[in-house]
């Protein structure tokens, strides 16, 4: 009987590939957009610090601003007695109106004593500071009924290092915040404050007093007044703020406060020229 030999049996096609693994493609294509997030995550960091550092340049910290008002005396020409008052504490008044009457005693053409009636009346529109002088009370030059300030004419005053006054002009814009106000208050530089002593030549100027006082850094005091009346609103004199001046507002070509340079800067000329 023949037998077939193993050289005339047809070959044996070969095993298919194997088939690539589900979800191969989409795990790379995952890696790959995960990479890509972190990249603009990085870079968006990096674009942050670079703006809050070029911002950082261009503001000067202030860690101590109080708002400030000038008093307004009420107050007669000649001393009297009180015997009525018309307005009470924090009212606010207008030019002219009557705040209280008092009584001075004097003498008519004839010699005889005589007690006069005198009104006294705002003379500038502005708000109660204190309670009024009581009735029966003596009120006189220097020594008034009461005393008004004008919320329209509020000032900042500021403590600004000596060192940051060359590069803060007038006219710059100041954002300041406080303690438990849910709005920042925007302000105007104005002017320094020249800080001026007496000096007696027969005295010796006095030195510091300990180690602590002369490491107190130099400061000088800066006015500012409110951007605008609605910045002012709901103020109160003797508040105190935090905030800093923002170097780059303000009009160009502004005089500085002072034309002494910065470290490693070149004068600047007072005048902005």
């Amino acid at each position: 009987m023949a037998t077939s030999s193993p050289q005339s049996r047809p070959a044996e096609p070969p095993p298919p590939p194997p088939a690539p693994p589900k979800g191969r493609g989409w795990r790379k294509w995952r890696a790959r957009f995960i990479v890509l997030l972190l990249l603009a995550g990085a870079v968006l960091v990096f674009i942050r610090i670079s703006s809050d550092r070029a911002a950082d340049a261009n503001r000067v910290t202030l860690d101590e601003v109080i708002l400030t008002a000038q008093a307004v005396p009420v107050e007669p020409t000649q001393a009297g007695r009180v015997i009525s008052v018309d307005v009470a504490a924090r009212q606010q008044v207008r030019a002219g109106q009557r705040m209280g009457t008092i009584e001075v005693a004097g003498f008519d053409t004839d010699g005889d004593p005589k007690i006069t009636k005198v009104n006294l009346t705002a003379p500038a529109p502005g708000i109660v500071i204190d309670v009024p002088a009581s009735i029966g009370s003596t009120v006189a030059p220097n020594l008034p009924l009461l005393e008004l300030y004008d919320p329209a004419r509020m000032t900042f005053v500021a403590e600004v290092p000596a060192e940051d006054l060359p590069v803060v002009a007038p006219t710059m814009t100041a954002v300041l915040e406080a303690e438990g106000m849910t709005r920042t208050v925007h302000a105007t530089v104005e002017r320094v404050i020249p800080r001026v002593e007496r000096v007696d030549p027969e005295v010796e100027p006095t030195q510091p007093t300990s180690t602590e006082d002369e490491d107190k850094p130099d400061t000088m005091q800066v006015t500012l007044v409110p951007a605008s009346a609605a910045e002012a609103r709901g103020l109160v004199p003797g508040m105190r703020f935090t905030g800093y001046i923002n170097t780059v507002s303000g009009q160009p070509g502004s005089p500085r406060l002072v034309s002494l340079p910065r470290a490693g800067q070149a004068p600047v000329p007072v005048g902005g020229e």
